[in-house]
């Protein structure tokens, strides 16, 4: 199961009791080792304890079904089972009263934290969702190197070297035939690299296509590919040394190239929604409005500035959102529950309706918004 058919999967089996939320972080530059992951889950978890004897709106049943559920948590976590290889994070999800225990993967390192609520926390599940699958491809006139997955979790693929005649001077016809033929082999080389990165889109899938080597065989290559991979080619080459580049070097220089990606997602969604609130359609700016977009089941992009706490209110029954956090619900009547995570409680709503959820990290745009917003499909 996807991460994002999970995410909505836990928020759609909204549970009657308190959850466990917790987020183990694994990067592997400080929790690469047993004993650092153990210390780590034994501070989550007895920094939680408190908070659960602490919360006066738990009753008797609850709190012990918690206690249970902490330590089912970390038994589990520094038991041999939880599937550390390849992770770089780790969400846990348990209810003993919901008969709910869900593990996930996660791409990239997250915050290790304990959240217990009404519902699973499914904040970092959706981060996750957008941290995209990449492809990079080191090429050359006589090699080429693929790898796959996320910017921190690359792995190697393929590595391609061909016989390519070199250039060399001696003039007159027989040198122009030598490196006419010369280019003909790069040709087929560069080609047969672009053929093996469409195989493997067709096979596994990846949302982005990154190319590094020297200019002009990058140039070439990106005529070479695919006409169902242009989409995903970046413009922007990948900045390595293609004949020298570890599997750290192709990493770093990724991770920039996505970080400036990401940066350019985040400035045309705040230029599209300026535009569109500017001509007063398809947009919805600060918590009503966003809130409003999100009920009537419109919101193609919910854009939250990172940290947006705010606390509001939800109806059991329809699940529609509200800034008041009591009272009744202004569509049937029944008694507004409190949402002590307004945005959370936005993100669930969005992921239900298959609208995009962009926390926005890196431009203070939505400040006069109050940290709420929505591109709308209407």
């Amino acid at each position: 199961m996807s991460v994002t058919d999970l995410a909505r999967r836990l928020v759609e089996r909204r549970s009657r009791h308190p959850v466990v939320s917790l987020y183990l972080d694994l990067d592997p530059e400080e929790f690469a080792t047993p004993p650092a992951r153990e210390t780590q889950v034994h501070s989550l978890i007895d920094g939680a304890k408190p908070d659960v004897e602490a919360d006066e709106s738990l009753d008797h049943e609850d709190k012990i079904a918690l206690r249970e559920d902490l330590e089912r948590v970390r038994e589990y976590l520094l038991s041999d089972e939880p599937p550390f290889q390849g992770a770089h994070g780790l969400g846990v999800f348990a209810s003993k009263l919901d008969d709910l225990f869900e593990v996930v993967q996660l791409p990239q390192p997250v915050e290790g934290r304990v959240v217990i609520g009404r519902g699973p926390y499914i904040e970092p599940l959706v981060q996750a969702v957008q941290t995209e699958r990449w492809c990079a491809a080191l090429v050359s006139r006589d090699r080429g190197r693929v790898l796959t997955g996320s910017p921190s979790n690359l792995r190697e693929r393929e590595r391609i070297t061909d016989d390519v005649h070199g250039r060399v001077k001696k003039g007159g016809w027989s040198q122009s035939n030598y490196e006419r033929s010369a280019d003909q082999d790069a040709e087929a080389h560069l080609r047969r690299i672009a053929d093996e990165i469409y195989r493997l889109w067709r096979r596994e899938g990846f949302d982005h296509l990154a190319v590094g080597g020297p200019e002009q065989d990058v140039d070439r290559f990106a005529q070479l590919v695919h006409n169902d991979l242009r989409a995903r080619l970046v413009a922007t080459r990948l900045a390595v040394d293609e004949s020298s580049a570890t599997d750290d070097d192709i990493r770093i220089a990724l991770a920039e190239l996505v970080d400036e990606e990401n940066r350019r997602h985040e400035r045309e969604a705040l230029d599209l929604l300026a535009e569109r609130l500017g001509q007063g359609e398809r947009a919805a700016g600060g918590p009503e409005a966003t809130l409003g977009a999100l009920n009537e089941r419109r919101v193609e992009t919910l854009l939250l500035e990172r940290r947006a706490a705010r606390r509001g209110g939800r109806c059991p029954s329809d699940g529609m959102l509200t800034l008041q956090s009591d009272g009744e619900c202004p569509a049937d009547g029944t008694a507004l529950e409190p949402v002590e995570d307004l945005a959370e409680a936005a993100i669930e709503a969005a992921v239900l309706q298959d609208a995009e959820v962009l926390v926005v990290e890196r431009y203070p745009d939505l400040g006069p918004h109050q940290g709420f917003a929505a591109l709308l499909r209407y």
